[in-house]
């Protein structure tokens, strides 16, 4: 789209070449004095109007002004008339102004130009005078062109970040064809962890992105991720992190390390970790031997930067699909369901047989649980994890409201580190608490429910304990187990059901398995 300021510039060059060609023929020296004006008058214009904090209306006042005043005395004391001069401001008046813009300096024009005829108290000729005529009513038409321009530059520049969203998502649709390593950001960042290794004997290595958030762990589920179970508590970022920001460079503290990784996607990713004790190496061969891996991994980090950032985009469609799904059930179907709850409520309310109405009132009892069962999932469908709320505590609120509308006894102990886990991590980890609250609430018939939240970034662990009956016989129309397992997965976490009698216990683990079980398979209530 070309830009205001490049159109005004070519008006006004083409404006400046015709008034100079009659003068230039005539070789009429007050006529190149005109001509001179013009270029000054332009070139001032046209150097304010690149400038932001240059009011444009008092800009275009200005203009109009100086050239109409140029076109008075030059059309009493110079040979050739330069009335073309006069459409310029109107142009580019409707160009920056809009109609009103274009009208209004007609009018300055009009008004100057009335006034230095009136100083020189003189006439000007009269095939003059229709010129000047004449090319005003031009101005006029050339303004509402310039304006019709405005409008139109403003409607496509509503579009035109849809119109490169459209040509990005095309690339990316070809691209996921032809990228050798996908588009998962687990199996991409176990696979830099190992290839560091390679290089550099380390007993612990974590992943780390800066973004908005601050620095955040990017968890990749690999055995070198979760060695040093007690070397990070998440409490605060590692020194070594801090040193990496502050210098840009390979930082070594000890037995510490941390180490940029260069992305073209322009942030920042970075490895914290523990060298082996076993190492002989000195401290410069080490930091040069970190720089060497740093320049190896390029390739790998950029592999796990685009990852990220599609998964960031995938988290965003999921959640606009979600927000979609929940306005269409709030207005379609739960509307639907209530206008036919109205309807039984008039036959309860009039003569019925006595046979029939025993049906009504479970009729009616059915409506009202499917109504409230539709309002949860719209609920349901509308929770996120945002940026001013944690994981835990979006799943202590969940908890509330689920015991609010249940009426069942449910405790939530949750202890979250200063840490936050990745967003797309965050949401799965909440979608799998919720379908595991939502089971022992609908179909465990538990009175009490345990729910623990523990985060420490890049590990995480959540259990749901019910006192109910177990799960039941498959059923195949059962998903439940099945979506959470998915969620899991795609996570890197672990998940695993027990199932007993006296109830049961849904546990997740991500960055550690839970030793000694196994997942069970799916029930007919899950």
């Amino acid at each position: 789209m070309v830009r205001p300021f490049e159109i005004g510039a070519v008006a006004r060059i083409l404006g400046l070449c015709a008034v100079a060609g009659p003068a230039l023929w005539l070789r009429d020296t007050r006529s190149l004095a005109v001509v001179l004006l013009f270029a000054i008058v332009w070139l001032v214009a046209t150097s304010l109007s690149a400038l932001r904090w240059v009011p444009k209306l008092a800009l275009a006042v200005a203009e109009a002004v100086a050239v109409a005043a140029i076109c008075g005395y030059a059309v009493v004391e110079a040979d050739a008339v330069p009335v073309l001069a006069l459409a310029i401001p109107p142009f580019l008046g409707g160009l920056s102004l809009g109609i009103r813009g274009a009208a209004g300096l007609i009018l300055v024009e009009i008004a100057v130009l009335g006034i230095v005829l009136v100083q020189l108290e003189t006439r000007p000729p009269v095939d003059a005078s229709g010129q000047l005529l004449a090319t005003l009513a031009f101005g006029l038409g050339v303004g509402l062109v310039g304006a019709y321009l405005r409008f139109n530059q403003s409607r496509q520049a509503e579009l035109i970040p849809y119109r490169d969203a459209i040509d990005l998502l095309r690339q990316l649709l070809a691209l996921t064809d032809v990228l050798d390593a996908g588009l998962d950001p687990q199996s991409i960042g176990a696979r830099l962890l190992s290839t560091l290794q390679d290089d550099i004997p380390a007993i612990r290595a974590s992943l780390w992105l800066r973004d908005e958030r601050g620095l955040t762990p990017v968890p990749t589920g690999s055995l070198l991720e979760s060695a040093g179970h007690g070397a990070q508590t998440g409490t605060d970022v590692p020194d070594a992190l801090v040193a990496t920001l502050d210098e840009e460079r390979p930082v070594l503290r000890g037995g510490a390390f941390a180490l940029p990784l260069a992305s073209i996607g322009g942030r920042l990713l970075l490895v914290e970790g523990e060298l082996s004790p076993f190492l002989a190496a000195g401290r410069r061969a080490l930091v040069q031997r970190l720089e060497a891996a740093s320049a190896r991994l390029v390739g790998l980090t950029t592999q796990l930067d685009t990852a990220l950032i599609f998964a960031e985009v995938n988290a965003a469609a999921t959640r606009n699909e979600r927000h979609r799904l929940a306005r269409e059930m709030h207005d379609g179907v739960a509307q639907d369901i209530a206008s036919m709850g109205y309807l039984v409520d008039a036959m309860a309310d009039g003569p019925l047989p006595d046979d029939l109405r025993p049906q009504v009132e479970l009729l009616r009892g059915t409506i009202s649980r499917v109504v409230g069962e539709v309002r949860a999932s719209v609920t349901a469908l509308r929770m996120d994890v945002d940026a001013n709320q944690s994981l835990g505590e979006a799943i202590s609120g969940l908890a509330r409201r689920l015991s609010d509308s249940s009426g069942l006894s449910i405790r939530c102990t949750v202890d979250e580190r200063a840490a936050r886990l990745r967003p797309d991590v965050e949401a799965e980890l909440l979608r799998i608490a919720q379908e595991a609250m939502t089971n022992a609430v609908k179909h465990a018939g538990a009175s009490e429910i345990d729910v623990e939240c523990l985060v420490d970034a890049p590990r995480a662990r959540i259990v749901v304990r019910d006192n109910g009956t177990g799960l039941g016989p498959a059923r195949e129309d059962s998903h439940g187990m099945t979506i959470m397992r998915e969620r899991a997965q795609l996570v890197g976490a672990s998940l695993s059901v027990d199932s007993s009698a006296m109830g049961t216990v849904v546990y997740v683990a991500l960055g550690a398995r839970r030793p000694g079980n196994r997942p069970q398979p799916d029930g007919g209530r899950r």
